[in-house]
């Protein structure tokens, strides 16, 4: 399981441990490995090496005992050595161990090579050329030097742990050899271009399951799969297992978990009865050269739930994964009630969407990592692949280009593609794009009752839509080439369970808008991260000095973050910055007296969750000083919280996070988007895109009543206005100022007067046509020019910051370009702009780059 250190583990590390099926409960082993990292990483420990006897004759039986104590450590080796004379014919082994202090796991290779591996699944086995022991390879006995592979896990760190190691060594007539096996199949006949459904990390009694490869089989057919890879625990026992029960129909890719003390990886689509060796360190640098080894066979090398929080499980060769073909995001086995999502996967997956927005396109992938009744079901998840036909080669080189999306269930579908200029694209492949060609993204979902679709972009949610009984929906966006890097999609059903909020349905990896390095290509530079927040910089007029944003834990680093929002309260309130870091969690900082942002700082949780984790937020200023907080949380629920002006030097104080109530009596709200805006009668007024991707007005009042929720009519006399990008301004004569860019990625504009009425959405002039089109947008007062003006700003097609004043007489002033993108040194993908200090106004900007 991957709870575990280590897969294989069979025994509970304590008598007070709480035993699953065939392992421990994480809680213990987070206790032991705590307590293993005080006592440190052993290395090499010789046992005391016994000669056995020099010959013996037929039928004799001759058993030589090992004893030994092995140091605290959790990665080491000991081994037994035995000179194994002429005529044996049967080499048999039980071995026992101070179980208080640790586990040890066994294994033992030839004079030949590998032989066989148990972990510690058992504490005997046997081997001979007419038979086995499930993890160990049948063969002919050879003469000389044989040795007994200890791996002791101890967490004594005062008497260490005591084992025995009994060998028994039987002379006899030569048996009949059970070998050759036979070879699996690399291809399925009358098969040719579609999209297959497997899985590759399932175990059998070859390691720490009590499923024979026959019933595995058996699982695969049952779940709708075309294809799978069985992947034993260190052992190429499973492979050279199949005699005569090969499937039709069903293609069979074999492969080995190297299951080695410092994370788990899967070797996929490697030959029959090769073994990959586990038993080295980071330290080493070794790693490369068995994962090109892997390679060189034509195989497929995959990280296999590399963030589990349990020591031996979480991956240290490379924490940015560049080493590995794949990644697997989604793990089945350690889910509970039939929902295998958790919370290991919810960061596997926030740890490959960082990836994606740095450029590094590792594909992502999802497997049941099935063991025994109770712990992973074949097939949930698992991979839908797009290949030109049912082979192995096939399937794995669409694998390494992403060409796949992850589904629960055979039930669950997901089509989806993004078009521009007659091209089209799906997940793993490059929509080539200029920075400001339309791009139509559509994802068709079915057998998915009661979830809800997202798209997603490096900027966060895009868009989304709720669906229903059926099952069935459509989501559509429309976006602007390089404004973004890739889009993918997630489906979830919005139920909670153990460990997280939601409960993953499927996800895509993502069609890519432009080339990017591929994850093994040294000669591609990478990509900068996206979301560096670049100084404050004076629009036009304004000439008063830069004030840059601070790091988290260096005030001359940059801040990374997915979208960041500013507001000055009224009457000496301090500046305000709003922001959802690169890890999802918010944060916030004040600007103080002497015109200097404060270190960031986290903004609490609700209720105190400590995983909470956010897509998009806004911060209000009020007449009194305080602010308003709204956040969106990767379930799409939205929260509001206060914050009072607080005291000289001191932070004020918040009043706790809370979810917006929704329609009809519905206590919370879902959405995707959100602005907010402190009006001069003490109300907040709250604009949200909602997962029908409507836009919603609201209003909280003064008390802390919500209003409730109001959709707002489209252009042009259409019923809803939707679109990904919106902001709002409020102005002193109690009026509301809306910008939002639409589907067709043009700017539109409108006001709220006080009494209620709306002016309905119009489209804003360009700079030299009749429209204009962004990808971001952002409208705040421009002090500058005459009361109740306001200065729009946007990302224009060119990558660079242009912004124009609406004066109070509702004329437009002509558009001027802020800055270009080669006076900072790189494109821009957003913009915030706020009131100046001295008139003028002021833009903080993200990169998309």
């Amino acid at each position: 399981m991957r709870d575990q250190h280590h897969d294989e583990l069979g025994e509970p590390l304590f008598p007070t441990a709480v035993a699953g099926t065939n392992g421990v409960s994480r809680r213990s082993l987070l206790r032991w490995g705590a307590f293993l990292a005080a006592g440190g990483a052993g290395t090499l420990v010789p046992a005391g090496i016994a000669r056995a006897a020099t010959s013996g004759t037929s039928g004799q039986k001759v058993t030589t005992t090992y004893q030994g104590n092995s140091p605290s450590g959790f990665d080491q080796w000991s081994s037994v050595d035995i000179a194994v004379p002429a005529g044996v014919r049967r080499i048999s082994v039980s071995y026992s161990y101070d179980r208080l202090a640790g586990v040890m796991d066994i294994g033992i290779l030839g004079p030949t090579g590998f032989r066989g591996y148990s972990g510690s699944a058992r504490s005997e086995f046997t081997l001979s050329a007419a038979d086995a022991t499930t993890g160990y390879v049948p063969g002919g006995i050879q003469q000389g030097k044989w040795s007994i592979v200890l791996g002791p896990m101890v967490g004594d760190v005062q008497t260490g742990m005591s084992w025995q190691v009994d060998v028994t060594l039987e002379y006899g007539d030569r048996l009949p050899d059970i070998s050759p096996y036979d070879m699996l199949p690399t291809k399925i006949p009358n098969t040719g271009w579609g999209w297959y459904r497997g899985d590759l990390h399932m175990h059998t009694i070859h390691s720490d399951s009590q499923r024979t490869v026959d019933e595995r089989v058996g699982d695969a057919i049952a779940a709708g799969l075309d294809f799978i890879a069985i992947s034993d625990h260190n052992t190429s026992s499973t492979g050279v297992s199949w005699r005569g029960n090969i499937p039709g129909g069903l293609l069979v890719i074999n492969a080995e978990e190297v299951t080695t003390r410092h994370g788990h990886w899967l070797a996929v689509g490697i030959p029959q009865g090769k073994w990959i060796d586990w038993r080295y360190k980071p330290s080493e640098g070794t790693f490369d050269a068995y994962a090109q080894q892997v390679r060189d066979l034509r195989g497929m090398v995959i990280a296999a739930h590399p963030l589990t929080p349990a020591r031996g499980s979480f991956w240290e060769f490379g924490l940015g994964l560049d080493k590995v073909d794949a990644m697997e995001v989604w793990n089945g086995s350690g889910g509970t009630g039939g929902q295998p999502w958790t919370g290991d996967d919810e960061l596997n997956l926030i740890a490959w969407h960082v990836m994606l927005c740095a450029g590094k396109r590792v594909p992502a992938l999802g497997n049941s990592d099935a063991h025994s009744l109770g712990d992973g079901t074949v097939g949930t998840p698992q991979n839908v692949v797009c290949a030109n036909t049912l082979s192995t080669a096939a399937l794995l080189d669409s694998m390494r280009r992403g060409r796949v999306y992850v589904a629960e269930s055979s039930q669950v579908t997901v089509d989806f593609a993004a078009s521009a200029g007659g091209k089209t694209a799906g997940p793993g492949e490059v929509l080539p794009l200029g920075f400001f060609d339309a791009v139509d993204v559509v994802a068709k979902v079915s057998g998915a009752p009661n979830t809800v679709a997202t798209l997603i972009t490096e900027w966060g949610v895009m868009a989304s839509i709720q669906i229903g009984a059926s099952g069935s929906g459509e989501l559509r966006w429309r976006g602007w080439g390089k404004a973004s890097m890739f889009a993918r999609v997630d489906v979830r059903r919005m139920v909670p369970a153990w460990t997280v909020l939601s409960q993953m349905v499927a996800f895509t990896n993502p069609v890519w808008f432009y080339g990017t390095p591929t994850v093994n290509d040294p000669k591609v530079p990478a990509v900068r991260p996206r979301g560096q927040a670049t100084p404050e910089i004076p629009f036009g007029t304004s000439g008063t000095s830069e004030r840059r944003l601070p790091g988290l834990t260096d005030y001359s680093a940059p801040f990374a973050a997915a979208n960041v929002s500013i507001a000055t309260p009224a009457y000496g309130g301090q500046k305000t910055a709003l922001a959802v870091g690169d890890d999802q969690s918010l944060y916030f900082t004040s600007m103080g007296w002497n015109g200097l942002w404060a270190k960031w700082l986290q903004v609490p949780n609700p209720g105190g969750a400590a995983d909470l984790k956010f897509q998009a937020s806004d911060v209000a200023g009020m007449p009194d000083g305080s602010t308003q907080y709204l956040a969106i949380g990767t379930d799409g629920t939205l929260y509001h919280q206060s914050r009072d002006p607080g005291m000289a030097g001191l932070i004020g104080h918040f009043s706790g996070f809370q979810p917006v109530p929704g329609t009809d009596g519905s206590p919370t709200w879902r959405a995707t988007k959100v602005a907010a805006e402190g009006m001069p009668d003490g109300t907040t007024q709250v604009l949200a895109s909602g997962l029908d991707g409507s836009l919603y007005f609201n209003i909280r009042s003064a008390s802390g009543a919500w209003a409730g929720w109001t959709r707002l009519a489209g252009y042009g006399g259409a019923a809803t206005f939707a679109g990904p990008a919106l902001s709002m301004v409020a102005v002193s004569d109690g009026s509301t100022q809306i910008v939002a860019i639409g589907l067709d990625g043009l700017v539109y504009h409108q006001i709220r007067y006080p009494d209620g009425r709306f002016t309905g959405f119009v489209r804003v002039r360009g700079s030299n046509s009749t429209t204009m089109a962004a990808s971001s947008v952002d409208i705040a007062l421009d002090t500058y020019h005459q009361r109740n003006s306001v200065r729009l700003a946007i990302v224009g097609q060119d990558g660079n910051i242009w912004y124009v004043t609406r004066t109070s007489d509702g004329a437009w002033t002509t558009w001027q370009q802020a800055t270009t993108s080669t006076s900072v040194g790189f494109p821009y993908g957003r913009v915030v702009v706020t009131p100046g200090d001295a008139g003028g106004n002021r833009y903080v900007a993200l990169s998309t780059a």
